[in-house]
């Protein structure tokens, strides 16, 4: 692996820490999160320059399912992203008070809502996409020559269980209740035990995950049914 890869792979989990650290609010309280929102800039500014080549390819070749999928989802986080960070620059009360956008505090407190709710789904999906690349990293370090049977089978039961606790975690959460504005505002439990919204977040991601894997497995598979020559 070399220097620039390590560095790709230490940003994206910096990032994935900040996001928890971000919808984490009731353990952290405003200073803290508009800090942790500082950082998550700083950060998505740094990820996007080590990863520039994306943008220079993407006039170039073909587009497969599978490639659409990628894009529309990268593109899609990106704008979530951004608007995001305008909208909590506009709410901020410590760190970005000397940059005036003009934007109404309540539009700008509804568009934080959606896009930390929509911004966490898209992250954990992005994440799903990627999910192969990783585990194929991973499993260059640490898997067997031989392929062991149980362990695949103990995994695929590990990640039906996450992803069945994250449908129960991701309606407790009222994720797309906040997404589709049916709550204009966020209910944070400031009794609960952090472990708790841990597991919760971390489900709801693993089952974002888990989607977006298999879909894009599936897609993948279709391809190759259409297409046995051709290797993706």
């Amino acid at each position: 692996m070399n220097t620039k890869t390590k560095i790709k792979r230490s940003v994206d989990i910096l990032m994935t820490i900040t996001l928890f650290v971000l919808m984490s609010y009731q353990y952290t309280g405003g200073a803290r999160h508009e800090i942790a929102g500082a950082v998550m800039l700083l950060l998505l500014v740094l990820h996007h320059i080590l990863n520039i080549s994306w943008y220079q390819h993407l006039v170039k070749g073909k587009y497969s399912a599978v490639r659409i999928l990628q894009t529309v989802v990268d593109l899609a986080l990106l704008i979530v992203m951004l608007l995001q960070m305008v909208s909590g620059i506009a709410l901020s009360n410590k760190v970005f008070t000397f940059i005036e956008l003009g934007l109404p505090v309540s539009t700008a407190r509804n568009l934080h809502m959606i896009c930390a709710y929509a911004g966490f789904l898209l992250m954990s999906i992005h994440i799903g996409l990627h999910y192969r690349m990783i585990i194929n990293s991973i499993g260059k370090r640490f898997r067997s020559r031989e392929d062991n049977k149980i362990r695949t089978l103990t995994l695929r039961v590990v990640a039906i269980v996450i992803a069945g606790y994250g449908v129960y975690a991701i309606v407790k959460r009222d994720f797309f209740s906040y997404i589709l504005l049916k709550n204009q505002f966020v209910f944070f439990d400031y009794q609960e035990p952090v472990f708790f919204f841990v597991l919760d977040y971390l489900a709801v991601m693993g089952l974002m995950i888990f989607i977006a894997y298999y879909v894009q497995r599936l897609l993948i598979q279709r391809s190759q049914l259409k297409n046995p020559k051709k290797q993706l």
